[in-house]
């Protein structure tokens, strides 16, 4: 029971306080990209959660290994990258045989797998500290932080499209960057943090 307490705690803790979208800026432009096609969205909030999974529990069990816990952050940056790679080469290797998946879907499960959002979560478990539940928990939360970010912006962006209210020079992707920009204030108010230091 405590494992999933500290799971469900730590997820919504990078859902809603460090939300690695609007506070990091991790994955912001395919955020922006999925709310403007959301029919794709299910898919590809569960694409980025089982990446984030898969990556982040991996690269923690290797974390227990003394060789590569002693090893620099630049090595640590390879080795994720490198697990990364073999988990998208893996399963899209899966698809392929088993579900028979067209080179267009595999393209967008690499696409996928190498947001900078998925990249970002073992790097955020390593530095943190986390221990293999907390780092499944940022996992989980990140896919669900990606889900609300495109859902707030989608909301934007179909409500800016039809303001009469907005200057012809601000309306697009002007006005886009100024509401994601809004956003990430918000979301790093959750935080307490101060914004500048």
């Amino acid at each position: 029971m405590r494992f999933v307490f500290e799971m469900l705690s730590i997820s919504l803790y990078t859902v809603f306080v460090q939300n690695l979208i609007f506070s990091g800026g991790y994955g912001a432009s395919e955020a922006v990209r999925m709310a403007a096609k959301p029919y794709r969205l299910a898919l590809y909030c569960l694409s980025v959660t089982y990446f984030s999974l898969v990556t982040s529990a991996f690269c923690r069990a290797l974390d227990y290994v003394e060789f590569i816990s002693n090893l620099n952050s630049a090595y640590h940056a390879a080795i994720f990258a490198c697990v990364l790679i073999v988990v998208y080469l893996l399963t899209a290797l899966f698809f392929h045989l088993v579900f028979g998946a067209e080179p267009k879907y595999l393209s967008q499960l690499g696409i996928t797998a190498l947001n900078t959002l998925v990249m970002s979560v073992p790097f955020i478990n390593f530095s943190a500290g986390y221990s293999f539940t907390q780092s499944l928990g940022t996992a989980l939360g990140a896919g669900l932080a990606f889900f609300i970010a495109v859902l707030l912006i989608g909301a934007g962006m179909r409500k800016l499209a039809h303001s009469k209210e907005i200057p012809p020079v601000f309306q697009g992707t002007p006005i886009m960057f100024i509401y994601v920009a809004l956003l990430s204030l918000a979301f790093s108010g959750f935080s307490g943090a101060p914004l500048f230091a």
